[in-house]
């Protein structure tokens, strides 16, 4: 008989990370988990898209919209969703919150946006958030988005995601490399600019003796299109929120298939992973379990439905009956579940690796973000960081921590810094992704997995025993 190895000093005393995928037993639970995430990630594009799937869940499993015990749910202008399952103890004795974003990077069209130059129908833009903007060049754009005339009326859209629909994909141009010899010379931030990303979406003109002396032809052929399907004119573009985004399918990558790549896992992973946490409890939470979905993340989280609003307090106060708000936030917990930067190996000195983020190994714990000397970072607290990791541990999740790049490179913020200014102990929580921000993200399939059990884990059971470290403050 083999006498069993000891365990060396490095082994006790060392830290070392661990491939989810070395855990055989969770493999199959790992791509069955994959397949209905990637459908959702393909048919829900915009923050609108995301909150009416939310509701369509919530609705499904009993959830009470704008109640007050039990599994409740409320919802802000059709951008955001707030849910919860009421804990044992009463809301005044705290909560636990996983916190994401609906919204991802993306090109919006103007107010004022159609025109035509040189036999060309065009659609004037402006983008969404941070992109690399030639990035968003050549590639199916779909159109996604809500119209409202002047009388009221409700228009969703949605044009270019399948070849068999009426309307199909638009693109934004770039020049062909025969002729960019000037472009080559720019700085990336410069071979496109923001005004340079118009859409082409028509070459047809409107044709017929009665329109012969009509102007911009292929411009009134595509207006005439839309009056005639919806009844709206141009002047209604200016009651629109139209959004361009990829036209594309959520798939499977690398020849293994352990990766799924895609458009908007930033932040919609942890979207869908919170969610379906929330909602696979099978027990009610010792502190009242709340999953908040917030638009607006990325250019700043400010407006009404974004995580700087008040809704999140309204919420708190009509399950509290408007007990003061200020301590039941000093008493609550919040995983701000946002993706982290996976370590690239075409691009190694943009991180430090032993504070990098790794596809494969798990959900990443961010203590702070922000950039260069921790600008506009929350930083978790050490005792907040302890009870979580712990809480991992006790539940067998995988984990790993990171920073979001090495110091001085770049850097990036969440929404963390927002709940800590409530008083609420936050953390970065997410899983890694590569290429953030492109048209085309990717994820591990394990991370996703491991980010749905420690968001379970976190809304379900942390409860006394954690919250003694947590608050293990003088």
């Amino acid at each position: 008989m083999a006498e069993k190895k000891k365990d060396s000093l490095n082994d006790k005393l060392g830290y070392k990370t661990k491939l989810v995928w070395e855990d055989e037993k969770i493999q199959k639970q790992i791509a069955s988990f994959a397949d209905p995430y990637k459908d959702f990630l393909t048919a829900n594009k915009t923050e609108r898209e995301v909150t009416k799937w939310a509701v369509k869940l919530l609705d499904k499993a009993g959830y009470k919209r704008d109640g007050k015990k039990g599994k409740v749910y409320s919802v802000n202008r059709g951008k955001s969703v707030i849910s919860a399952i009421i804990g044992k103890k009463p809301i005044t004795e705290g909560f636990t919150l996983v916190i994401a974003h609906v919204d991802s990077p993306r090109i919006d069209i103007k107010q004022v946006p159609l025109y035509e130059d040189s036999g060309n129908a065009m659609l004037d833009t402006h983008y969404y958030g941070g992109i690399k903007k030639w990035q968003w060049t050549n590639i199916p754009l779909a159109v996604h988005g809500t119209i409202v005339k002047k009388d009221g009326t409700k228009i969703e859209v949605s044009w270019g995601e399948e070849d068999d629909e009426e309307f199909g994909p638009v693109f934004i141009s770039d020049i062909l490399i025969h002729l960019s010899k000037d472009q080559m010379t720019q700085p990336a931030a410069k071979i496109i600019s923001g005004e340079d990303l118009n859409a082409t979406v028509g070459t047809i003109p409107l044709t017929g003796e009665k329109y012969k002396d009509e102007k911009d032809k292929v411009k009134l052929y595509l207006l005439k299109m839309l009056n005639d399907k919806y009844g709206i004119t141009e002047a209604d573009f200016m009651s629109s929120e139209l959004e361009l985004v990829p036209a594309i399918k959520a798939r499977d990558v690398g020849l293994d298939k352990s990766l799924i790549m895609g458009y908007g896992h930033d932040d919609r992973v942890c979207s869908y992973t919170a969610l379906k946490g929330l909602l696979d409890l099978k027990k009610q939470p010792e502190l009242t379990a709340i999953v908040y979905l917030v638009d607006k993340e990325e250019v700043g989280s400010m407006g009404t439905t974004g995580a700087a609003n008040q809704f999140l307090e309204y919420f708190i106060s009509k399950l509290s009956d408007n007990a003061p708000i200020w301590p039941i936030m000093q008493k609550s917990f919040c995983l701000s579940a946002d993706v982290n930067a996976a370590y690239d190996v075409n691009f190694k000195d943009r991180f430090e690796a032993k504070n990098a983020s790794f596809l494969g190994k798990g959900i990443t714990l961010t203590k702070f973000t922000g950039s260069r000397g921790k600008g506009g970072a929350s930083d978790a607290s050490a005792e907040f960081v302890a009870s979580v990791r712990m809480l991992m541990e006790d539940e067998k999740i995988t984990f790993q921590t990171a920073e979001l790049g090495s110091v001085d490179v770049g850097g990036g913020g969440t929404v963390a810094y927002l709940l800590a200014d409530r008083g609420i102990d936050t953390l970065d929580a997410g899983p890694a992704v590569i290429g953030m921000h492109a048209p085309n993200e990717t994820i591990s399939k394990a991370d996703l997995y491991n980010s749905y059990l420690a968001y379970k884990a976190f809304l379900g059971k942390f409860g006394s025993k954690y919250i003694k470290v947590a608050k293990n403050t003088d």
